[in-house]
């Protein structure tokens, strides 16, 4: 009985210490490991932001690709598409 308090107490540990890293996720966090890619979600936003983004409204991680939505200067829609593993812009729509 006394072993598996003592592994139910060790678990409770482990898993107490992994969430604050799964709840930053989303956030502004670095999204590397959860999209699978090799360029941050800041660095996207870097990207997009070269590109005239300048109010970003939203980023999502998708089909091996950074989605960065926003306004221009001008207040008109803008979406950057950077490439997760290059950084590479794979698409503009204005």
């Amino acid at each position: 009985m006394s072993s598996i308090r003592t592994g139910l107490i060790a678990l409770m540990i482990a898993a107490a210490s992994v969430s604050p890293a799964l709840a930053d996720r989303g956030r502004g966090g670095d999204d590397r490991s959860f999209a699978g890619f090799e360029i941050s979600r800041a660095t996207a936003v870097d990207t997009a932001r070269a590109q005239g983004v300048r109010d970003v409204l939203k980023v999502e991680a998708r089909r091996g690709v950074w989605r960065v939505e926003g306004r221009d200067g001008d207040g008109q829609r803008l979406v950057v598409e950077v490439d997760g593993f290059s950084g590479a812009v794979v698409k503009v729509e204005r």
